[in-house]
Formats: structure tokens, sequence, C-alpha cells
């Protein structure tokens, strides 16, 4: 019995469990627990009745989180797919990962979609699917455990005070990882989740915490600034997807409201460091159940939240190495007592004879006035091999001359606060229409490609 069928037959199940902002409804936990059974037996009128992939398209919406519980209710494996992606590359997924069942849903209406291909029975066993960023060719499928969502959320729930008296917005798509984080979190407490209306900051202030990434988390600020509210409920926001100004944590420090940052990712069903944000660049230590160690710069990773593995042609490949560890291909380096991200390892490029990690050419850029969001790419060059250019999004953006003027004022201000080989030898815009197109997490491969655009190439 799942932990949303064991609060409907309990003292809670009359608790408040769900609240929709977008239709204004409430849900207790009998109730919801009823709706999810309405979503099992339209499974099952499709023949999904256990051992069965089936993959959920579609913006965060009641209808799609009760889909995606009722698919593990009846022990099948739950993928979700980023409604953003062409319709081909929903289908090469779907095929790539056995999928007999494709829900694609908007506006509050569910379209099903058979697979017309026979395929082979799975062991009737719920699972999460959820894909990897994908910069280079298909996604892969890392798989997970219920019980790995529901460790790695214990140590996010302890860390920022989560309980059943809390509530928390679904302020992350359901495809990625770290929106399931939040669903997890819901359900290991038995507290409340709230989808967001169409004021999506109004939202967020009628809870107690939300996940922001750093787009979001400016926005919110903007949005405080223009509509200042007295008294608001929101007093946790946990952030995360690269590295967060501390100019930002520090304005919601003065709001009152109390942010955490974190790393994770999805092989490890979401956050695996974190910490309450204090103005420095780390990212703490590991929360509980879970173990790093560092290996010639590579952060490698194993405990809670860890994935079965990656799902290969009907195969379960492992993450981990012959010693047990994730390696992350991430860089890192311990400083006083806490972890530091210093970036990809496959980021870095070698300009002359020089390594080049863009992330800590990004920080710097980032504590420039105005920037808004900044990447480096590497651009190659006949002498240098490559060279380090920034795509940059600054706030006040009005105009070529605007970005031209504060590019100016940034290469000066970068002239005597980093090595020259590694400032940018070029400055490009960077706009939301490219920043959307990678998801919440921005793709570095999408941004070259987008570099190529404008440069003609």
């Amino acid at each position: 019995m799942y932990l949303w069928q064991q609060y409907a037959n309990s003292d809670f199940a009359d608790k408040i469990a769900l609240r929709d902002h977008s239709l204004g409804h409430v849900f207790s936990w009998r109730e919801l627990a009823e709706r999810i059974n309405e979503s099992v037996s339209f499974l099952q009128q499709q023949s999904i009745n256990g051992g069965c992939g089936v993959a959920l398209c579609g913006k965060n919406s009641l209808d799609l989180l009760c889909y995606y519980l009722a698919v593990l209710q009846l022990n099948n494996r739950v993928l979700g797919l980023n409604p953003a992606f062409q319709a081909d590359k929903k289908e090469q997924i779907c095929v790539q990962n056995q999928i007999a069942l494709r829900i694609e849903i908007e506006a509050g209406k569910a379209v099903f979609i058979k697979s017309e291909k026979n395929l082979p029975h799975f062991a009737s066993k719920a699972l999460t699917m959820t894909l990897t960023s994908g910069s280079t060719g298909m996604p892969k499928a890392v798989v997970h455990e219920v019980q790995a969502h529901l460790d790695n959320a214990r140590g996010v729930c302890e860390l920022t005070c989560f309980d059943f008296n809390c509530a928390w917005l679904l302020s992350l798509p359901l495809y990625h990882v770290s929106g399931q984080g939040i669903v997890w979190r819901w359900l290991l407490q038995g507290a409340e989740l709230h989808l967001p209306g169409g004021d999506f900051y109004d939202s967020a202030l009628q809870v107690t915490h939300a996940s922001f990434v750093p787009t979001q988390l400016q926005r919110f600020l903007l949005y405080v600034k223009e509509k200042p509210v007295a008294n608001f409920k929101l007093h946790h926001i946990l952030l995360g997807g690269t590295q967060i100004p501390t100019d930002l944590t520090e304005q919601l420090n003065r709001l009152g409201i109390q942010s955490y940052t974190g790393y994770g990712m999805t092989e490890t069903a979401s956050t695996v460091f974190a910490k309450k944000s204090d103005g420095k660049p780390g990212v703490g230590q590991p929360l509980n159940g879970r173990e790093y160690c560092l290996i010639d710069d590579e952060i490698w990773l194993r405990g809670a939240g860890l994935g079965l593995g990656y799902w290969q042609n009907g195969k379960i490949k492992p993450l981990v190495n012959s010693q047990g560890w994730l390696q992350t291909k991430d860089k890192g380096r311990l400083i006083n007592g806490e972890l530091q991200i210093l970036g990809r390892l496959d980021n870095m490029f070698i300009s002359g004879g020089e390594n080049i990690q863009p992330e800590e050419i990004e920080r710097l850029i980032q504590q420039f006035v105005g920037v808004e969001q900044v990447f480096v790419l590497p651009l190659n060059e006949a002498e240098f091999g490559q060279r380090p250019v920034a795509m940059i999004k600054f706030a006040s953006d009005v105009g070529s001359d605007f970005f031209q003027s504060a590019v100016n004022n940034l290469h000066v201000w970068l002239s005597d606060k980093i090595e020259k080989f590694k400032q940018p030898v070029a400055y490009y815009p960077l706009n939301d229409e490219m920043l959307r197109k990678g998801g919440i997490k921005v793709s570095r491969q999408l941004l070259k490609t987008e570099l190529q655009k404008i440069l003609g190439k």
C-alpha cells in the first residue's frame, strides 16, 4: 500500500493533501486517493496492469500528478517527457524505453497513444524513469525505486524543517528529478502540495516551502518588489540548477525567507548536498544517508537516493563503478570543511595549452552588477585552439547600445580580476528564448548551436 493510500485510510483521511490554485479546488487525502483510483481505472482500460512502461507528457496539473501516482500504484514504470520535445523525439524516446502507452495531457484533456509494437513483459514493479539532460544524442533514462525517492526526501525534509504542517509548491516540472523530489517530500511527510495558479508567484507566497532555479528566483524577487505583501507564508526556498548569486540569497534573507543552496543530480533522485545559504560558494555537507569522496578532483557519490541504473534495451545498466561509487564527472574541492562545485569535467577546454573551466569565469562575471545569467563557451581558433567567449543576459537589457555599453564596463571590471587567457575574447547576447529551449536546466550544447547561428556558421 502506497503512502497516499495509507493516509486515505488513517487519521489523515480528512486532512488537506492538495490545493489546486488553477482550479480553486482542495482535496483531502481520501478525496485525492479516490481521484488517483479514477486514473487507475483509465489505465486499466488501456490494458496497463503491471510491468508496463507509461510515458506522461504535459505541464504540471492535477491530472498529470494523478496519472504519475496511478502508474506506480499499478506497479508500472513511469517516464516523464518534456512537452517541448518534438513529436519525433518523443516517439524515439518511447521506443528506446519500451513504453507501451504515452499520455499527452493538455487543457484538462488526456490523449492515449498506444505503442504499435508488441513489447516483452517486464517484472511488475513500481519504478520511475527520469531522463538525463541529453545534451548530446538521446537522453538516457535513470531508473529509481520508490524507496530511493523517499530516502532522498528524508534528508531534505530534515534540513528544511518540512513536516506534515507545511506546504510545498510544485514549482518545477514533474518530468525533471527536482519536480519529483517535491512530490516525494510531500508524500513522506503527509503534508500539503500546492499546484500553482495563473499568478505563479502569488501561489508561491501561499506555501511554506518552494524550489526555485535562478531565473525563477530573480522573477520572484522582482514580483515582491513590484507587489509588496505584508504577510506571506513562504519561509523556505531550496535553490539549485546552477551557481546562485549571493546577492539574491541576501535579498531573500531581508524578506525573512531562509534559502538553501543545494547540489544534486538525476542519478541521485535530486539533492545530495545542501546547506543554509550563507554567502559562501560551497554546498555544505552531504545530507543524511549520502556519502562522497574526491578522486582526482572528481566527485564520487553513493548512498540514499541512488538509482538502480540506466534503462537500456529492457535491462538496467548499473550506475556505479566496480567500487560501488557513482562517478559524477563533476569537479569539486573541499574548502573550509564543505564541498565546492567547480564545474563539469567535460565542460573544461584547453586554450593555448591552459586548462579553462567555464564555470570559474561564470561565477566571477555573475558578480558584476546587472548580470542576470552568463555562460562561457569555447570558440575554435587557429592560434590558441579554443578561446573563451561569453553569452550574457543583462537584467536591464533594452537594446544593442545598452548591451555594448554594459559589455565594455564588464570588460574593464574583469581586467584585473582573472588571468588574461581566461577573459572572454567576445560577448554575445543571451535571450529568454535561448534559455527556454533547455527546460529548467540550460543545455550548453544548445547554446553552442545558438552561438554558431549568431556567427553565421
